[in-house]
């Protein structure tokens, strides 16, 4: 250290004149770049919890398993058909060079008061290649085309509404889209699909690639998937003795393991849900989540 300080006075010894003042003005300016830098870290910028060093790369910082609840328990909330970006700099090649990377390309809007009531706001990848268009042809199929569907019965009565929520977090796009859907006769029903696309790999991600981007393990997501479900079939078998019927969950199912695992998406803010929505397969509206 007094080496560098020895060498450091020798060189402003050096200077003299018009350098030493070019010197003193380009130090205070670095000095006060780092300062404002600092401070917008410090209070204005959004993700300073889970991206410290500002590198635009969110992973989440650890939350208690309170907050952990209060995330799954405003769930049902993050659907307001609305994008959420971490970062400026999207570089896609897009269909539609006016609109966002994912927009609501679809608004469905119908009533016939003795037959159905449809609510739609259908969302679109907006990047120009196959894998990008595979997706809004699935998201077409599934959703627009099934309210065509509804609108064109003519018995009992369904009320079916569609919502989603969209995000970017560094180079992965995550579209998450909640169905509910009562017809007359039956149970309410919700759903989830997700569809998490990588912008610079240009396919989709696996959850076992999301698993590494959040610097945990397999084995330790997998736990925690155990340890909710178990909860929630014990949670579930308590309000049986009560009241006589509850749906039940085997937690022994190998919809369970990660390889199975179809739902999941990543937040701007850089947490992973895993969704369980068992209306996909049942007349339920149960539905488990893991947040990591």
């Amino acid at each position: 250290m007094n080496r560098i300080n020895r060498s450091l006075r020798r060189f402003v010894s050096k200077l003299n004149g018009k350098n030493k003042v070019i010197f003193f003005v380009v130090l205070l300016l670095i000095c006060v770049v780092a300062v404002c830098i600092a401070i917008y870290g410090q209070y204005f910028y959004k993700y300073s919890d889970t991206d410290p060093l500002m590198l635009g790369i969110h992973i989440g910082s650890n939350k208690t398993q309170e907050e952990y609840s209060d995330l799954k328990a405003n769930f049902n909330n993050i659907f307001t058909n609305e994008l959420h970006v971490n970062s400026e700099n999207i570089n896609v090649d897009k269909i539609d060079t006016t609109r966002a990377v994912v927009y609501t390309g679809y608004t469905v809007q119908n009533d016939d008061e003795n037959y159905y009531h449809v609510d739609l706001q259908i969302p679109i990848l907006n990047i120009n290649n196959d894998v990008a268009k595979q997706i809004n042809g699935e998201i077409k199929e599934l959703f627009l085309d099934e309210a065509n569907k509804i609108m064109r019965s003519t018995t009992g009565f369904t009320n079916y509404q569609v919502n989603y929520v969209a995000y970017v977090n560094n180079g992965a796009i995550s579209i998450a889209i909640k169905t509910v859907q009562k017809s007359e006769n039956t149970a309410e029903t919700v759903t989830v699909a997700t569809y998490n696309y990588s912008i610079p790999d240009k396919k989709e991600i696996s959850l076992k690639e999301l698993i590494k981007l959040k610097e945990t393990s397999i084995e330790d997501v997998q736990r925690s998937i155990d340890s909710t479900i178990q909860i929630a079939a014990n949670n579930a078998a308590e309000i049986a003795k009560q009241y006589g019927s509850s749906f039940t969950r085997n937690p022994n199912d190998s919809m369970y393991k990660i390889d199975n695992i179809k739902n999941y998406f990543l937040t701007d803010d850089g947490y992973v849900y895993i969704i369980f929505a068992y209306g996909e397969n049942l007349d339920t509206n149960e539905i488990d989540i893991v947040i990591f």
